[in-house]
């Protein structure tokens, strides 16, 4: 590297000592700051840079990779739910759920596998959370929710089981809080939990006279939750 009088050469030979060379040729040994290795010594001019970060790189890539996933190309791995099979891709399948983090980089057997049954989860509850994988979108609805939760439970998908649980405080009703209630518990929902028993609470003599939530009422209803009341 050339130097000139007015600007001298400088060589970083590592992250802690930068040699320049002065005019007359002697060197001039100085020590950067450990804090940030890169930052040259006062004085020394500064290297022109630009640093560059994609805000439609991550999108694309998944719309792409999405795309593959429904014309079936470089998938490596069939979801077999029920009579449903689910083309995928491992990566993002294991990018998003630690439960199949798990099960493709562990020594278990669906490791090797190309086809991978997957046992106690609706067929589209499935779907759903897959689509979501290559996504980032969900909807929960009243006729979902009940399979979509303990799927997303399965799954280990914090965030659609944080998803599922808001969309149920919103439709806390006196007639249905004790259903919405005994669901949380199950799938240890704490805060929903929390929720339904303090809204029970503060409304407990419309719940008591509710006949949706005698004993016979919406705890012994199967899917889906009685949430026709309007949403709080």
């Amino acid at each position: 590297l050339e130097s000139t009088p007015s600007r001298p050469a400088c060589f970083v030979f590592s992250s802690v000592f930068i040699v320049r060379l002065d005019t007359a040729g002697m060197d001039i040994t100085t020590r950067c700051t450990l804090g940030d290795p890169n930052k040259l010594p006062e004085g020394v001019p500064q290297p022109a840079r630009m640093p560059y970060v994609s805000d439609k790189h991550p999108r694309q890539t998944l719309e792409v990779i999405n795309l593959l996933r429904k014309h079936r190309e470089l998938c490596d791995v069939v979801l077999v739910v029920g009579a449903k099979k689910i083309y995928a891709h491992r990566v993002i399948l294991s990018a998003c759920s630690p439960y199949f983090r798990a099960m493709f980089t562990g020594e278990l057997a669906e490791s090797r596998q190309t086809e991978v049954v997957i046992r106690d989860i609706d067929e589209r509850a499935m779907e759903l959370l897959i689509d979501f994988a290559y996504t980032s979108q969900v909807t929960v609805e009243e006729s979902n929710v009940q399979t979509l939760l303990p799927a997303a439970c399965l799954l280990q998908l914090a965030e659609i089981q944080e998803a599922c649980c808001e969309f149920l405080k919103r439709q806390l009703d006196p007639s249905n809080c004790l259903g919405i209630r005994a669901f949380a518990d199950t799938h240890s929902c704490r805060e929903l939990l929390r929720i339904a028993d303090k809204f029970t609470q503060h409304n407990f003599q419309e719940v008591r006279g509710s006949t949706s939530n005698s004993s016979t009422g919406i705890f012994g209803l199967t899917p889906p939750l009685s949430l026709n009341s309007t949403p709080r």
